[in-house]
């Protein structure tokens, strides 16, 4: 089946923050924020256009999209940041982009979690010092694991 089999029209194109704040108005019509904490993260919220610089006319209200997974790029979160994060981040594939997102996001919490434990080994208290390959391994300690130790 390919796309070119239906007929249809596209009215909206959103993202994931968006559609959690769209749904959840649906039910109450008082919700004007929707946020998304989990393999990454967002938020969105309702304004009224006389706020909104970038976009003309000053009538009604709009979304805007903060896409504040990107906070910190310019080095607002600098003093926050842990060896942990700009270990992180500086082996990631955007290097200096979305730290906000790496310093609390699901996709990233593993690895800090990795680097930690390495950290733990590496001062001799885990482990007996001795690490074994796998936890030298980047990315060989997946986020979901944190909540199945939990559990």
């Amino acid at each position: 089946m390919n796309i070119k089999d239906f007929e249809m029209d596209v009215v909206a194109m959103v993202n994931d923050t968006v559609a959690t704040m769209i749904s959840c108005y649906y039910e109450d019509h008082r919700c004007e924020v929707g946020m998304i904490v989990g393999t990454g993260c967002n938020a969105c919220y309702m304004e009224e256009m006389e706020n909104v610089e970038l976009v003309e006319g000053n009538e009604g209200r709009m979304c805007v999209n903060t896409e504040w997974g990107a906070f910190g790029e310019s080095g607002e979160l600098d003093e926050f940041l842990l060896e942990y994060d700009r270990v992180v981040d500086e082996t990631s594939f955007n290097p200096g982009q979305q730290l906000f997102e790496k310093i609390i996001g699901g996709k990233y919490i593993g690895e800090i979690v990795r680097l930690v434990l390495l950290k733990l080994v590496n001062e001799n208290l885990l482990f007996n010092g001795e690490a074994s390959e796998k936890l030298k391994t980047r990315g060989s300690f997946e986020s979901r694991f944190i909540s199945q130790i939990e559990r």
